[in-house]
């Protein structure tokens, strides 16, 4: 079952993830990352979703675009304590084609193969992104409890706005598109971000799973089944009775350390943090 992991800074610009990267990090995929430096490019494939308006308060789904906006809706709504609606022109999917092929193809590349070793040797999980979700244009609503009014238009950067509202976005040069801010005065005060563009929301990850087998004592013929290589690191190949091959294979991610919630819709797992609302 395919699992996507809602971003926790909201969103990033599509120039800041990769398909086919591998990454210790699945909240900011944009940092300890390795993009294999592959002759062949991955293909892509795209899929357009329908458009939609999500709420905070949303308690059942009809579609993946609908509970993807809306848990996107609640996990602002969580750290903003306010009432939030998230519109947006419509949802695209993209996907790694044929994710297997990519990981036999960027596993044989030595600058890959020697992070991957490095974060193993180090504790990390690797995760490779197979797949991102973006919204196009997408207008955040938020009202607050403040009955004043403030008229007129603000531009700022999206780090300021989403700030503001109590969420933390991560600064530099990977993200900084501009917002904007309008605020009215109705029966409270409302004030409506303005995300022009294509903006990534979640992304969609396989795990990277490994094991050490010793060369005196590997089996061939498993050997033909899998992606291994002997060690990087040359010392290890020098100590007797260490293990000096690796194998790495990919699997789907059944679960993630930390709180987080689970929401299942046509057929694929959304994950997003937990937060403590009291």
């Amino acid at each position: 079952m395919r699992a996507s992991i809602i971003l926790p800074q909201i969103f990033l610009p599509q120039n800041s993830v990769k398909l086919g990267r591998f990454t210790t990090n699945v909240e900011h995929p944009h940092q300890d990352y390795n993009d294999p430096l592959s002759t062949n490019q991955p293909r892509v494939l795209e899929s357009l979703r329908d458009s939609y308006t999500g709420e905070h308060h949303v308690a059942s789904y009809s579609s993946f675009a609908s509970t993807l906006t809306s848990l996107v809706s609640i996990s602002f709504a969580k750290r903003a304590k306010a009432k939030i609606r998230v519109t947006t022109e419509h949802v695209k999917t993209y996907t790694l084609d044929n994710s297997e092929r990519w990981f036999e193809e960027a596993t044989r590349v030595p600058a890959t193969r020697a992070w991957i070793e490095r974060r193993i040797d180090k504790g990390h999980d690797i995760y490779m992104i197979v797949g991102f979700h973006t919204i196009t244009n997408a207008i955040i609503s938020q009202e607050s409890v403040d009955g004043s009014s403030a008229g007129g238009q603000i531009n700022v950067p999206v780090s300021l706005s989403l700030a503001a509202a109590g969420v933390v976005v991560p600064l530099g040069d990977t993200i900084d598109p501009s917002m904007a801010i309008h605020q009215q005065g109705l029966d409270g005060t409302q004030s409506q971000f303005v995300a022009p563009g294509e903006q990534v929301c979640a992304l969609e990850y396989r795990k990277l799973c490994h094991s050490w087998l010793s060369s005196k004592h590997i089996d061939k013929s498993r050997l033909s089944k899998v992606c291994h290589w002997p060690s990087m690191d040359r010392a290890r190949d020098e100590e007797e009775g260490e293990d000096d091959i690796i194998e790495v294979e990919l699997a789907d991610v059944q679960g993630l350390d930390g709180d987080w919630d689970r929401e299942v819709v046509d057929g694929e797992v959304l994950y997003m943090r937990s937060f403590d609302e009291s």
